[in-house]
């Protein structure tokens, strides 16, 4: 489940004791393919020169991440409202580059 509380985005997953709470300036989100069908989306911050949510080969973010596999069909409902995300913070987003 995730929601938008502001300027913050609230995450909460099945096995989190608690919900994790990332400021939009510095929310990165990045996908990248699974071995077998699906995704992994990988939840996190980091500088907002990066765009906000990216496919990538493989994940960069640094330090603490959260990553969430999700199947294939569900992924452009994560890039829509995560560029619904960006357009109110006036983030960037990055076509697929994997």
């Amino acid at each position: 489940m995730r929601v938008v509380d502001g300027d913050t985005l609230e995450i909460m997953f099945a096995g989190l004791s608690d919900a994790k709470r990332i400021p939009l300036a510095w929310l990165v989100v990045q996908v990248h393919p699974m071995r077998k069908k699906g995704f992994q989306i990988q939840i996190g911050s980091s500088s907002a020169e990066q765009p906000l949510y990216s496919f990538v080969k493989k994940p960069t973010i640094p330090g603490k991440s959260y990553i969430v596999p999700i199947r294939a069909d569900e992924e452009p409902e994560f890039r829509s409202f995560f560029t619904e995300l960006a357009k109110l913070c006036g983030r960037s987003v990055t076509a697929e580059d994997a």
